[in-house]
C-alpha cells in the first residue's frame, strides 16, 4: 500500500512542477502497475495556512470546480473497476537486491572514495532493463530468490553470511547472478572480511581483489570493448572465465568483467560501471542465458509495461509516457476506457490502459 502521493506539486522542491494533464491518473496507476493495492494521497484539501499550504490536495484551493479535482474524480470511476486486481502480483523474473543497512554502511566516512554513490550501480541496471521492457523486483537479500532467472548484487557492500549463501544457492539452481564492485566487503557488523575482496562473493565468483583503484567524478577507465567509471579493482582470477580486461592505465590487462558457471548457472563480476552501451548488452547475454522475456515483444520507446497476475487472471498495464499516440499489441478488456481490446490498444498521448487479459 503506497501510503501517500501528490495529485499535482508538491511544495518541496527548488521549482515545483504542476502534473500535466492525465499524469495524475497515470501516476497512481503506474504505482498500481508495480504492486499497489491502494491509492492513497497526501493531502486530502489544501490548507489555507501552514508550511504545506502550497502542495497540492485532492481539493485544491480552488475547489471542487477544478480540472484536477474532476481528474481524481475520473480516477475514483477507474479504481472501481479495479478491485479484481486486489491481491494480484506483479510478474518479474529479475531481482534487484537492495539494503538500506548496506547503503548506509557504504556511505559512512574514511571509505576508499567519498565519490562513489551507493545506489549508482543499482540506478543504472534497473533503468537499463527498464528500457528493454523487462520487469524487475527490487527486493532484501532475505527474500526468496528462487523465482528469479537473474539475480542482480549491486554494490552489497555489506552483507551476511546467509545472505550470501542464499545467493550463491539462486547461481547453483540456474539462475544468472551479476555481482558488481564494491560487494561483499563486510559482514553485518561492518567488518571486513578478511582474504581479498570480494569478501562474501569470492568463492561464488572464482576472483580475488587486493586493491581498489576508485575513480573520480567523470573519470574513466578504458575497457577492451568499452568503457567503465566510477571504480575499478585489481582482480585475479581463481576459478573464473575473462570476460573483458581493463586496456588502459595502472590495470591494464587485469580482468575487468568475469564469469563463472555454477550448477546449472553462472556468477558473474563487474569490477567498474561499463558505459551503457557495453552494460546493456552484457544484460542481455543474461537475459538471454536465463530465457526472460521482456513483458511485451516490440513495446515502442517510451510505453511501459508490466503484468500483474493471481489464480484469477492476469492484467497487462500499459503506461504511455510519451506525447504521441502509441499502439500496443494486447487482447481482452480494458478497465481504464472499459471497452474490448481487439488484437492491439490505441494509447493516446500519456495514456493507460489496464487489459484483462484472455
Amino acid at each position: 500500500m503506497l501510503m501517500e502521493h501528490s495529485t499535482s506539486a508538491v511544495n518541496w522542491q527548488p521549482t515545483n512542477h504542476a502534473k500535466a494533464p492525465g499524469q495524475t491518473i497515470r501516476d497512481a496507476l503506474a504505482h498500481v502497475a508495480r504492486g499497489a493495492d491502494a491509492i492513497a494521497w497526501f493531502q486530502w484539501r489544501q490548507s489555507r495556512a501552514g508550511s504545506e499550504k502550497f502542495h497540492s490536495a485532492v481539493v485544491p484551493h480552488a475547489g471542487p470546480d477544478s480540472a484536477r479535482f474532476r481528474e481524481v474524480e475520473q480516477l475514483g470511476r477507474i479504481a472501481g473497476r479495479l478491485g479484481e486486481l486486489v491481491g494480484s502480483r506483479v510478474e518479474a523474473r529479475v531481482a534487484i537486491l537492495h539494503d538500506y543497512q548496506a547503503i548506509w554502511a557504504s556511505e559512512g566516512p574514511c571509505l576508499p572514495s567519498s565519490e562513489l554513490d551507493a545506489l549508482e550501480a543499482a540506478r543504472t541496471i534497473h533503468r537499463l532493463l527498464h528500457d528493454r521492457g523487462v520487469t524487475a523486483d527490487v527486493v532484501h537479500p532475505s527474500a526468496d530468490l528462487s523465482a528469479y532467472g537473474v539475480v542482480v548484487v549491486p554494490q552489497l557492500y555489506l552483507v551476511t553470511d546467509e545472505h550470501a549463501d542464499a545467493v550463491s544457492a539462486a547461481a547453483d539452481a540456474g539462475a544468472q547472478v551479476l555481482v558488481t564492485y564494491f560487494s561483499g566487503i563486510s559482514d553485518e557488523h561492518d567488518h571486513v572480511r578478511l582474504g581479498g575482496y570480494p569478501g562474501a562473493f569470492r568463492d561464488l565468483l572464482g576472483v580475488r581483489v587486493e586493491e581498489f583503484f576508485p575513480l573520480g567524478p567523470g573519470e574513466t577507465v578504458a575497457l577492451t570493448d568499452g568503457t567503465g567509471g566510477w571504480w575499478s579493482e585489481d582482480v585475479q582470477v581463481t576459478d573464473a572465465t575473462v570476460v573483458e580486461s581493463y586496456a588502459a592505465g595502472p590495470l591494464a590487462g587485469r580482468p575487468a568483467v568475469t564469469r563463472r558457471d555454477v550448477g546449472t548457472g553462472s556468477a558473474w563480476y563487474v569490477s567498474t560501471l561499463p558505459d551503457d552501451d557495453r552494460l546493456g548488452r552484457l544484460l542481455d547475454t543474461l537475459l538471454t542465458a536465463a530465457a526472460v522475456e521482456p513483458t511485451v515483444a516490440d513495446l515502442p520507446v517510451g510505453v511501459e509495461a508490466t503484468r500483474r497476475s493471481s489464480t484469477d487472471g492476469s492484467w497487462l498495464f500499459l503506461l504511455n509516457h510519451t506525447h504521441t499516440a502509441q499502439t500496443v499489441a494486447a487482447s481482452g478488456h480494458d478497465l481504464v476506457a472499459d471497452i474490448p481490446a481487439e488484437g492491439s490498444v490505441e494509447l493516446a498521448p500519456g495514456a493507460v490502459a489496464v487489459i484483462r487479459e484472455t
